[in-house]
This record gives C-alpha cells, sequence and structure tokens, in this order.
C-alpha cells in the first residue's frame, strides 16, 4: 500500500465515513478534507473536521505507519505544526506536535478490500502506461486536461532548472541563457562538457569579441581543449589567438580533447562541429537573452540561432578534416535549442517577474513547433494519443517520465478516471 493510494481514498472518501472513529477512540465527522498541496508541507490543507463537539481547521498528513511521521522528520518541520489529523494505515504509535497527541484516523478499518485490491491489480500491470488500454475510449477533455496540466509541470520543471543557474550566475540573465543553450548545443552526450565549457569561459568575456569571429572562435577552442596540438594553419592561428586572450583575460581551460565525446556520431554531430556553430551565433549576437525575449515567433528565434559558419568549418567537421557536406546548424537541431534553451529561460523569466505574458509566449512557440519525434512519443502514438506541436509531446515527456515510470497514476485525471470507474 503506498501513500498515493491513501492520499486518494482520503481525498475522495472513498471508505464508509458514516462512523469513524480515531484511534482513541472518539468520533470524527469530515466536513472537508482539504485541498491536496502540490509543493512541501502536509499533504492536504484547508481541510474542517469535527473531533467529538469541536471544529477544527487546519492540515491534514497521510503516512502508510504512523511511525513514518518520524521517519520523514516532520517532528522537526514548522511547517507540520497545524496538523489537525493524521491519516494512516497502520497505527503503530501515537505522534505528538509539542505536547499534543495528533488525531489519528486509521483508514484500513473503513476501505473495503476490494478497492484495494483493484488498485494493486491495476498498478501491477507488466506496461509502463498502465492506462494504455483504456486511452482510446477517454473523452478528448479528459486527454486535453492531462496534456495541459502535464506540459505546465514540464515547463515549471524547466524552469527551476534555469532559476537554479541563474542563482550561481548571480541573477545575470544573459549569463544564464548563455549557459543553458551551451548545455543543450552539447545534447546528451556531450551536455556535461558544454556546461563545464560556459562556466570556465564567462559570457562577459566572449560579448567582447561580437563581431571578431577569430577571436570568438579562438577563446571557444582554446578553453575546450581543442588547440594544443595545432593540424593546419587555421588552427594554429587560433591557437596563438588563444594564447594571447587567455593571458590578457586570465582564463585557464579545464578541458581537454579527450573529454568530447565522438563514438558512434555522425560528424554533424561532431563536438568540434556544435563548438562551431555555437561560436558562429555567439560571434553573430551581442546579447542573446536580451534579444530572445522579445522575439514573437519561431521565425524570430531561428534568425537568431541560424548563423553563418565560417568559410573554414562551411568545409570540415573537424581540425584538419575536410568534409564536402555544409556542416550548418540543421532545422531539427535548431527546433531541439529552442524546446530546450529558449523555453525554458521564458519561463523562468515569467516566474522570476511573476509576469505570465512571458510564460503564454512560450507556450505560443511549443505550438509552432512540430511534435518531437522520440521512444517516448511513439509510446503514446501507439496508445491512441494524438499530438499536435511541440506542446503536446513535452507534455507527454514529462507524463512518462514523472508518472507513468513512477506509477504515480493517482497524480494524474486518466488514472483517477479509471479507478473512480473500473
Amino acid at each position: 500500500m503506498d501513500e498515493l493510494f491513501i492520499q486518494y481514498l482520503w481525498r475522495f472518501q472513498k471508505f464508509d465515513s458514516s462512523n469513524l472513529l480515531l484511534t482513541d477512540g472518539r468520533p470524527l465527522v469530515v466536513f472537508n478534507t482539504g485541498n491536496q498541496n502540490e509543493h512541501a508541507g502536509p499533504d492536504f490543507k484547508e481541510a474542517k473536521l469535527k473531533i467529538d463537539d469541536l471544529i477544527w481547521s487546519g492540515s491534514v498528513e497521510i503516512h502508510y505507519r504512523s511511525s513514518d511521521w518520524n521517519r520523514h522528520n516532520h517532528q522537526n518541520d514548522k511547517a507540520y505544526e497545524n496538523v489537525i489529523l493524521h491519516v494512516v494505515w497502520i497505527h503503530d504509535r501515537d505522534i505528538a506536535v509539542g505536547q499534543q497527541i495528533i488525531p489519528t484516523l486509521e483508514l484500513s478499518q473503513y476501505v473495503d478490500d476490494s478497492l484495494s485490491n483493484s488498485y494493486r491489480q491495476y498498478i501491477n500491470q507488466p506496461e509502463t502506461i498502465l492506462c494504455s488500454d483504456n486511452l482510446k475510449k477517454m473523452p478528448s477533455i479528459t486527454i486535453s486536461s492531462m496534456l495541459d496540466r502535464a506540459l505546465t509541470s514540464r515547463l515549471q520543471q524547466k524552469s527551476e532548472f534555469v532559476l537554479d543557474q541563474l542563482s550561481a550566475c548571480n541573477d545575470d540573465w544573459e549569463e544564464v541563457t548563455y549557459r543553458v543553450m551551451a548545455k543543450n548545443f552539447g545534447f546528451k552526450t556531450n551536455a556535461e562538457t558544454f556546461e563545464r565549457l560556459a562556466k570556465s569561459l564567462p559570457y562577459r568575456v566572449l560579448r567582447k569579441y561580437h563581431g571578431k569571429p577569430t577571436q570568438a572562435f579562438a577563446l571557444i577552442f582554446g578553453m575546450a581543449g581543442f588547440l594544443e596540438t595545432p593540424q593546419d594553419e587555421y588552427q594554429e592561428r587560433l591557437k596563438n589567438e588563444f594564447d594571447f586572450l587567455s593571458k590578457k583575460h586570465n582564463l585557464s581551460p579545464e578541458l581537454m580533447h579527450h573529454h568530447w565525446k565522438y563514438a558512434k556520431m555522425r560528424p554533424a554531430n561532431f563536438p568540434s562541429v556544435r563548438l562551431a556553430q555555437f561560436a558562429s551565433i555567439l560571434t553573430a549576437n551581442h546579447q542573446l537573452f536580451s534579444q530572445l525575449i522579445v522575439t514573437e515567433s519561431v521565425k524570430d528565434i531561428k534568425s537568431i540561432i541560424h548563423k553563418p559558419l565560417p568559410e573554414y568549418w562551411q568545409k570540415h567537421f573537424d581540425f584538419g578534416k575536410p568534409s564536402t557536406r555544409n556542416q550548418q546548424i540543421g532545422t531539427s537541431s535548431m527546433e531541439n535549442m529552442i524546446i530546450n534553451s529558449v523555453v525554458p529561460v521564458l519561463s523562468a523569466y515569467s516566474i522570476y517577474l511573476d509576469e505570465i505574458s512571458y510564460l503564454e509566449k512560450a507556450q505560443q512557440i511549443l505550438e509552432q513547433l512540430p511534435t518531437e519525434k522520440n521512444s517516448v512519443t511513439k509510446k503514446w502514438m501507439k496508445a491512441g494519443i494524438k499530438t499536435e506541436h511541440a506542446g503536446d509531446s513535452q507534455a507527454l515527456i514529462y507524463q512518462y517520465k514523472e508518472l507513468c515510470i513512477k506509477k504515480r497514476c493517482l497524480n494524474c485525471n486518466i488514472g483517477i478516471s479509471i479507478l473512480h470507474n473500473p
């Protein structure tokens, strides 16, 4: 039995509540179960109860065992001082806040066994998307509600990452935008290495060389550890420039060439190519954040990201390695950058300013982009979910990773609907 199921039972009063008794024998009447809390603190707030002849208003906390209260360290958290009822499946000890024993309801005594058995049977299915057989029968409004809620949570999750980075950047939005974009340029394989590069090479230094590709490229490739052993005249020129600039700005490379991963990659995705594409964007745009927040469309954003490469990188996929293919950033890569860099920055800025217009802009941008095609969205398509744009695919990615895999069906309106009507 997990706490999510107990929360579900309490929220929807899926038990015989006509003659409830607390563990100490006192009668309990529930007027209002409270509002479920999605954040830190007690599970339900603003509940209204009657114990004996006294009306209580406050919070309700849910646990499997009473002793979980101490195991979760609630006794040292002031947020739990307003708890008026402890709802548990098994009561194994009294819990006190200060000198006062918290009233406790042992819910297992009042729940029909068939309900808990149905839940166990449902949650223990071998599939990852447990509701897959039911989705085609779901009303469209139920699916839409799930997508809306999941997208909101996805944007909140990504915003938190940006805001954490912002704190490390002393509230410098230009610097945090640069770092977020750098990490995304590494995609999955080199994300961490790109992030290290951005932290070691401040954006304020690069901005001094706006419109000066030789200097900007020398800084990027030098700090990335690509200039140690020049293979041709171009690389030699960048090395000489970097030797001068690193002393001027007191920079010391933390990365070496072996830190970058090339295995199982097509040349178009080599870190050398991604670094050149990133350097082109930084050379052409003096203030990334200031430009991005005033954009109104995907077309505007692509004009910022899609910048021509220097002639050398149009004909090479690495130093000393010629190529007949253009290494310009592709459409799918640009769309990935917008989804995973621009949209999170706009969403985070909306929270930072408490201004909803930037969140609305982020959502509108997602609606202008095609739905993503990956292993997760393919699973949903197989289950009968149709997507119209990147907002839908981002919602489904969140739903799959944060709810389906973790079997948190009772945090989903679809799962609740199925369990309500087995």
